[in-house]
């Protein structure tokens, strides 16, 4: 039985994947670091969302998602953004406090 999206939401995958080859973002990427951003780790997310939007079992789905790199390094997290200590430094207090 294919995974609800509340469990499994392929659009957030594709949409990672698809900014990080866009223009702006590879721009970017060659700007900082010098080189282009190879996009695997979105694609192999792409690949694991399948995987777990295709699995029966809500638990095992729920389990694939966490390992994925967008939940690991990305997501909502400040912390765990891909510019944190790059371009900013990660405040432990806002400043509007």
């Amino acid at each position: 039985m294919v995974q609800a999206n509340d469990v499994v939401n392929l659009r957030t995958y594709f949409d990672e994947w698809s900014r990080c080859v866009g223009s702006g973002y590879q721009k970017d990427h060659l700007y900082r670091f010098g080189k282009f951003d190879t996009c695997s780790p979105q694609w192999q997310d792409i690949k694991t969302a399948f995987r777990a939007k295709s699995s029966n079992d809500p638990a095992e789905a729920k389990a694939l998602i966490e390992s994925t790199h967008y939940k690991q390094n990305l997501g909502s997290d400040p912390a765990c953004s891909p510019t944190s200590g790059v371009i900013w430094e990660l405040k432990e207090t806002p400043g509007w406090d």
